[in-house]
């Protein structure tokens, strides 16, 4: 059993089973957290698309391809710098850039200190497996996987799902946790590979056989992802502190995004949203 949690903490949780808080996995396990899938038909990109539309709308100007690389206050007012030395003046500044991007933003001294609190914050490295299929072959083989959506396992790729009730013949694999730094050195066909040989091992199915049914793949390891630095965030013993430090609205640099919204859904879209209608609503107020 210890072991069986052990990987659902990091398949599922990306987090380091050394620091999570038992506390924190006990009560989104049992409040449904495994229960279903929502995914947005089409993706994600229409919700993007839909929050984008309505900023423009609202008259939000967005900056694309502008590095934030320090945050100055100075006089009473606010400067956003980016790296190619443009430079935004404003009256607050909200930052949800993730927790360990925060390392490499230059700040004022007291939002610094305040920053520090992130530490206390836990944030899962994820390696993410997209394969597509000519056919569901899993379903094919054995009936009982017809209505497979989640699957744990003890091979390289532990975690895969499937779509459905959506019957598209994909696969995800999944490895998250400190283990995934086992992986790091390995290119996007490299993580294809391995979870191949995954799902080879786990169906007990020739490697080949997958191969020349495979029509379509990708691969991220998401701590190489120079904006990202990994996946999600969750919680440690000392994280509900340190999100009520980050969430003070004691100046007019702001923190906000998944890894500060205290409710059970800690580390999710719904999380994210939730926090930045906090944090707007909090300018608002003020």
């Amino acid at each position: 059993m210890r072991h069986a949690v052990e990987r659902m903490v990091e398949g599922y949780d990306a987090a380091d089973p050394e620091r999570a808080s038992t506390l924190a996995l006990r009560e989104e396990w049992m409040n449904g957290g495994h229960a279903t899938q929502a995914r947005i038909v089409g993706g994600y990109g229409g919700l993007i698309e839909f929050l984008a539309a309505e900023c423009r709308r609202l008259g939000v100007v967005i900056h694309f391809g502008c590095v934030v690389s320090a945050i100055e206050e100075a006089g009473g007012a606010v400067a956003v710098r980016s790296a190619s030395g443009d430079v935004q003046s404003c009256g607050r500044v909200i930052l949800t850039a993730p927790l360990p991007l925060l390392r490499e933003i230059a700040l004022p001294a007291a939002v610094r200190a305040k920053a520090a609190a992130a530490d206390d914050i836990g944030f899962g490295s994820v390696i993410k497996i997209l394969l597509r299929f000519a056919r569901p072959w899993w379903r094919e083989r054995r009936e009982e996987l017809a209505d497979m959506i989640f699957l744990l396992s003890d091979e390289t790729i532990p975690v895969w799902w499937t779509r459905y009730p959506d019957q598209h013949a994909v696969l995800t694999g999944w490895f998250g946790g400190p283990r995934t730094a086992a992986l790091s050195h390995l290119d996007p066909q490299g993580l294809v590979d391995a979870g191949l040989d995954s799902l080879a091992a786990i169906f007990n199915r020739p490697r080949e056989d997958l191969a020349r049914d495979l029509l379509a793949s990708a691969a991220a390891n998401w701590a190489h992802d120079r904006f990202a630095r990994g996946a999600y965030s969750w919680a440690t013993p000392r994280s509900r502190a340190a999100q009520t430090i980050l969430a003070r609205a004691d100046g007019p640099v702001l923190f906000s995004g998944e890894a500060l919204y205290r409710g059970r859904d800690m580390g999710t879209v719904e999380a994210a949203l939730a926090s930045g209608l906090e944090t707007a609503g909090m300018i608002l107020r003020g």
